[in-house]
C-alpha cells in the first residue's frame, strides 16, 4: 500500500474512532430512565451513577438532580439532597416534586420550620398544576 493512502486509511480510522463514542452515548433523559430502573431494582450506587451521567449530559435537567436528592437521602447523605433538590427547583420552579423531596429531606434533618414551607410550596404548586389539567380537559 502506498504511503499516501496508509496515511488517509490512518486518519480515517482516527476520525471514526473519535466519532463513534458520540453515536453510542446515551442521552440525558436515557440516562434518568435508566437511574430509575436502577432504582426500581435496588441499585443505588449504579442509580446514583446514571443520574451524575444524566446531569453531565445535560446540566439543566431538573429530573436528573430531583432522582440524584432522592438517592442523596436514601444513602442519609441529607446536605448533598439539600443542594440537589435545590437545584432541581432553581431549574424548574414549577417542579412540585422536587419542594416535597426538599421539605422530606428537612423534615428527615429536623428543620421542621423549613420543611413546612418547602410543603406549602409544594401544596401550592400542585394544586396549581392540578387545576390547569382540569380546565385544559373540560376545553377538549
Amino acid at each position: 500500500m502506498p504511503a499516501p493512502n496508509r496515511i488517509f486509511h490512518f486518519v480515517f480510522l482516527i476520525a471514526l474512532l473519535s466519532i463513534l463514542p458520540q453515536c453510542v452515548e446515551k442521552e440525558s433523559g436515557e440516562y434518568v430512565q435508566e437511574a430509575i430502573d436502577y432504582t426500581d431494582g435496588e441499585k443505588y450506587d449504579e442509580a446514583m451513577a446514571s443520574f451524575l451521567k444524566a446531569i453531565k449530559r445535560d446540566p439543566r435537567n431538573a429530573k436528573a438532580y430531583f432522582g440524584l436528592g432522592g438517592i442523596y437521602n436514601f444513602k442519609n447523605m441529607h446536605e448533598k439532597a439539600v443542594e440537589t433538590f435545590k437545584t432541581a427547583v432553581q431549574l424548574d420552579p414549577t417542579y412540585y416534586d422536587a419542594y416535597y423531596g426538599l421539605g422530606y429531606t428537612y423534615e428527615v434533618m429536623g428543620r421542621k420550620e423549613e420543611a413546612d414551607e418547602e410543603y406549602r410550596r409544594y401544596r401550592e404548586l400542585k394544586a396549581k398544576m392540578d387545576a390547569f389539567l382540569k380546565q385544559e380537559e373540560k376545553s377538549r
